[in-house]
């Protein structure tokens, strides 16, 4: 199948600022609490990983709503299952910010998923030819 376009590009753009603020061990320490920060805590982030976006209760569904091909969706897949693996531990919730070897794993397929993402930007789809095109 090839890449596609995404249908929303501004919830592909939230979901790449939720996951970058995942993948950084600095930011899961300091805000994934149990009424921790303002700015997003866990059950702030859950919810929109799995509720808002839908990106990780069904990664394949996504594909061309937030997300633009086939290795994004693998991803996505892999950042879900890392999240499932902790959640049957037992070990993930607010009570273990970032600092617990489960989110160590999250966060690096989040950093995965954010390189992904960004390789193809906020439209989706394949490139445009000037991307990664240097100036005289």
């Amino acid at each position: 199948m090839p890449d596609v376009s995404v249908q929303y590009p501004e919830m592909r753009a939230l979901i790449l600022e939720h996951l970058t603020r995942l993948a950084d061990p600095d930011w899961r320490a300091s805000n994934l609490k149990e009424q921790g920060s303002v700015e997003l805590d866990f059950d702030d982030l859950v919810n929109f990983l799995y509720d808002t976006s839908g990106l990780l209760n069904d990664p394949r569904g996504a594909l061309g709503f937030t997300l633009g091909g086939l290795d994004e969706v693998e991803a996505v897949q892999r950042l879900r299952n890392a999240f499932e693996a902790a959640i049957e531990e037992g070990g993930l919730s607010g009570e273990s910010p970032g600092t617990d070897p489960l989110w160590d794993l999250i966060g690096e397929e989040a950093a995965t998923v954010v390189g992904v993402l960004s390789a193809r930007g906020f439209e989706g789809g394949n490139p445009s030819p000037d991307a990664g095109a240097s100036s005289p």
